[in-house]
């Protein structure tokens, strides 16, 4: 049978091994301390559970945390069902793709799951084997991804893994076409008076787990890194409305979701 999928120009030519295109050179010293740990905080999914994120079983250990990414996810995914167009979509930080993954069962859109994890990547296309969604191990910054392509950027539980946020989002800027939306998720903003705090805090867990180098690679974030772009907050967990229904034990993800327009 004749494969009639349709591959991207930009990725004509580049080796593609287990499901993933290869952009960039494979780091991997920052996988092996990555993958340990995510084993040692039982963050790694069997193809099975994978499968089924957002929604995990009682018995997971961070249950509780994925109930509350069920009403972020779903929230996201009624937005992007109001959206008739198809759109080429970048899953920048994707991890082990569950959110286009997920995505993908709803939508027609044509997604881009990009990181620099090729375990995850490669479980990722396992699992999530689509004609909709492309597999990319790539760096970024590594020229490698075609300028004014995407319509849509998505950094879902990933901006904490870049040391400067805003050049993240030129860097993003330029890779998208007019008009292009990026969406900020499940990522942590702090104020700069709560950076310090949060900068010892994350030290003092790396350190406990045993992998203190790591603290070097995860970065606070604040509002002012923003302050250059054009962006609005689509939802906000420190609104009257989302305090008001905590009162009823009604929790609600603790991060902000964040829209960049170009």
């Amino acid at each position: 049978m004749v494969d009639t999928k349709f591959i991207p120009e930009f990725l004509n030519n580049i080796p593609k091994e287990k499901g993933v295109y290869h952009l960039s050179q494979i780091n991997k010293k920052f996988e092996e301390i990555y993958l340990k740990i995510r084993a040692k905080e039982n963050r790694i999914f069997s193809d099975e559970g994978l499968k089924e994120l957002p929604i995990t079983t009682p018995s997971n250990q961070h249950h509780n945390e994925w109930e509350l990414r069920v009403k972020s996810f779903n929230r996201f995914q009624k937005y992007l069902l109001r959206i008739d167009n198809t759109l080429s979509i970048l899953d920048l930080g994707c991890g082990n793709c569950w959110f286009s993954g997920r995505l993908s069962r709803s939508n027609k859109h044509h997604f881009f799951c990009v990181d620099i994890n090729l375990s995850e990547l490669e479980q990722g296309a396992r699992v999530f084997k689509d004609s909709k969604i492309e597999f990319i191990y790539a760096n970024i910054f590594d020229d490698q991804l075609p300028l004014n392509y995407f319509d849509m950027i998505i950094l879902n539980a990933s901006i904490q893994y870049f040391p400067a946020l805003n050049k993240l989002i030129e860097k993003l800027l330029r890779l998208s076409k007019t008009n292009c939306e990026i969406h900020i998720l499940d990522s942590p903003f702090y104020s700069h008076s709560e950076v310090k705090s949060a900068r010892q805090r994350t030290v003092k867990y790396y350190e406990s787990m045993g992998f203190p180098e790591m603290s070097k690679r995860y970065f606070q974030h604040t509002y002012q890194d923003l302050s250059e772009f054009n962006y609005c907050v689509l939802f906000n967990p420190q609104s009257l409305k989302v305090k008001a229904l905590k009162l009823f034990f009604k929790k609600d993800i603790p991060f902000p979701w964040i829209l960049i327009k170009k």
